[in-house]
């Protein structure tokens, strides 16, 4: 239930001589016109000082001055005394107030508890909130206490990171640029900020609109727009990729001071909901990265920086290989503009083919992947070779990663060592083994048992049947079955199978062992293994895209609107990435999942004070963020001052002259 409480409330027919101050669950409704703090001038031989002082009544009914601060020749302009001087008050009272100040009048307040603070009359550390109950049913200056309310609270905090980065990355002057209109950049926008905070289909953004603050923050009434016009905004979005991609990497490489001279490249698929048989890149494939084999897949290539910011996208076919989409990718690269001579490109195992290697050389570019894990025991006696090992600089607070620098021809072969994936691949195997003897276990209980299904009673059939079923079940666990012979004796209807203990334990040791090769002969060790490391942050890109930008499923068939689909969540991750690079500029090293969670809670309300009168005061703000949301706007400069303010008075229907 809402407390309500009131201090003073007096001038109340002015709309701006109160406020309402939400703390928790209470709401404050504070007055300017009746406090005891005032600011008065004391003139002197040789100037004029100015004073903040407080009227206390003392038990004798008698009103006492006292003098709170002294400001000697600060001149706090006399239209702001008044309202300076309340505002102060609340919070030596310990009353905070849920919307910002003018700009002027927060300068002067904030002078003056500084002041105070310097002084130690006040300390805001433990300063606490003063709660004064009301009886129920109390009437104060015509308000009716317990009817105020407030209706219709929607998000605000969630929307602002994102209209910054929107706005800093001068996406709104560039579709002007381009003549796209007012409404469909609003529109636009609602549709990228929906990624970043509710994923939804384009069909169900009014919806998602209208439990937001998107009309307040967009000063249209977006949520009543027709769903063709964000589909429309989205076919403007998709009109200028290529253009808004460039934009994109040169604004984001002038804010920053990006080199590009290191990319990261790797590719993810999504999947479709249906059939999709319109759109030609529309595959399936048994390569799922979405263990969807059973759904058609588009594939997305995404080229980064070493910040996690795009250089440049691609979607490619669902059932595309990895290593056939590099060279796309390079012929993309060399048409971006900020792109050095020389970069080097950073690579997984599946994409690093012998033939696109040279390619990367040939159109100057470096080189840096992974070796396959299937040819690391070529290098077992140099793995053996324990002593010869360095360790990796940096990683006090984590276990330690030793490497070995190897020149073999033109290449630099590093092999390193890492206890963490050591513990990762003896646990992977374990478990892998643990459900291949299971499958087999099951499978000479349906032997056991005489499956129908199985043909044992046909003599050639049966050993056959069995044979596949073994097939089967040792390319599903390929990490397990390589170091076990399985044999079916069908005279005997039995099912056995030997571990190879010399081979298991051989394996075992190079469990977290692993080699990177790079075209790079520059490079010292260390330097080598920190940037192979940064291609966990396309991965963790990808996750992004998946899970909180809502890349996956595609509800749409046209292959246009599928791009179209992808481009808007690629732009959404330019944004997200604004976000989090900028909070982290700022020393807040925070994801932007944690920042979501913390200004969820910040929303604009509408308050209905009622009167005996008949009339009713409504007025719809957003609220004063706490501590932690304040912090998160100041790192990203979010101005709340600029957030609108809607102020009515509901007059009484008077009917029959009365």
């Amino acid at each position: 239930m809402l407390l309500l409480c009131l201090w003073d409330f007096g001038q109340f027919l002015d709309m701006h001589s109160f406020e309402y101050i939400f703390t928790r669950n209470t709401i404050y409704l504070c007055c300017e016109g009746r406090h005891k703090m005032y600011f008065r001038e004391k003139k002197t031989k040789n100037s004029t000082l100015l004073q903040l002082v407080r009227g206390d009544r003392g038990q004798d009914g008698k009103v006492r001055q006292k003098v709170i601060l002294s400001l000697g020749g600060v001149n706090i302009p006399v239209a702001f005394r008044r309202e300076v001087a309340a505002h102060v008050e609340n919070i030596i009272n310990g009353q905070t107030g849920l919307w910002p100040l003018k700009p002027k009048v927060a300068a002067w307040v904030d002078l003056v508890v500084d002041r105070l603070e310097a002084e130690g009359k006040i300390n805001l550390a433990t300063q606490k909130i003063v709660r004064k109950p009301l009886p129920d049913g109390q009437v104060a200056d015509n308000v009716i206490l317990d009817d105020i309310t407030h209706e219709r609270s929607t998000q605000i905090g969630v929307l602002l990171p994102p209209e910054r980065a929107w706005e800093c990355l001068g996406l709104s002057d560039f579709l002007i640029d381009k003549g796209v209109s007012p409404r469909h950049i609003r529109t636009a926008k609602a549709i990228v900020f929906n990624r970043l905070v509710e994923p939804c289909s384009e069909n169900e953004v009014p919806s998602w609109a209208r439990v937001v603050a998107l009309d307040e923050l967009l000063g249209d009434a977006v949520s009543r727009y027709g769903r063709d016009t964000f589909y429309r905004a989205g076919d403007s979005l998709f009109a200028h990729c290529d253009e808004m991609e460039k934009h994109l990497r040169q604004r984001e490489a002038d804010l920053f001071g990006f080199g590009n001279t290191i990319l990261l490249y790797d590719l993810t698929n999504s999947y479709f909901e249906g059939k999709c048989t319109i759109n030609p890149k529309a595959k399936r494939s048994v390569n799922s990265k979405e263990n969807r084999t059973d759904c058609p897949l588009l594939s997305l290539g995404l080229v980064l920086n070493v910040q996690g910011f795009p250089i440049v996208h691609k979607v490619f076919a669902g059932n595309i290989c990895d290593s056939k989409t590099l060279l796309d990718i390079v012929k993309s690269l060399h048409e971006a503009s900020g792109i050095p001579t020389r970069p080097t490109v950073v690579l997984d195992s599946g994409i690093a083919t012998k033939d696109n290697l040279a390619a990367l050389l040939e159109n100057n570019y470096d080189y840096l992947v992974n070796g396959k894990r299937i040819t690391r025991q070529n290098f077992a006696d140099d793995f053996a070779s324990v002593d010869d090992f360095e360790v990796v600089g940096g990683r006090d607070d984590k276990k330690p990663v030793y490497v070995k620098k190897i020149l073999q021809g033109d290449e630099v072969l590093l092999l390193c060592r890492s206890e963490d994936r050591k513990a990762k691949e003896d646990a992977m195997v374990s478990k892998v083994e643990e459900r291949y003897l299971d499958a087999l276990a099951k499978l000479a209980g349906r032997i056991a048992k005489n499956d129908a299904r199985l043909r044992l009673g046909n003599e050639k059939d049966g050993p056959a049947q069995v044979n596949r079923c073994i097939g089967k079940i040792a390319s599903r666990y390929t990490r397990a079955s390589k170091f076990y012979t399985v044999s079916y004796d069908s005279k005997e209807r039995k099912l056995s199978w030997v571990r190879d203990d010399d081979e298991y334990r051989e394996s075992g040791e190079l469990h977290g062992c692993y080699y990177l090769r790079t075209s790079r002969l520059d490079l010292p060790d260390d330097d080598i293994w920190l940037t192979y490391i940064m291609l966990t942050r396309v991965e963790a890109a990808f996750r992004l895209l998946k899970g909180d930008s809502g890349l996956r499923p595609i509800y749409h068939r046209k292959e246009e609107r599928c791009d179209t689909h992808i481009w808007i969540t690629v732009l959404a991750y330019h944004l997200l990435r604004w976000i989090e690079y900028s909070l982290e500029l700022a020393g807040m090293g925070m994801t932007y999942q944690a920042m979501r969670r913390i200004l969820q809670t910040h929303c604009y309300t509408t308050i209905l004070v009622p009167c005996k009168d008949g009339r009713m005061y409504s007025i719809r703000r957003a609220g004063r963020p706490d501590e932690r949301q304040k912090s998160i706007y100041q790192a990203l400069g979010i101005d709340l001052n600029s957030l609108p303010v809607r102020k009515e008075v509901i007059e009484p229907v008077i009917a029959n002259g009365q």
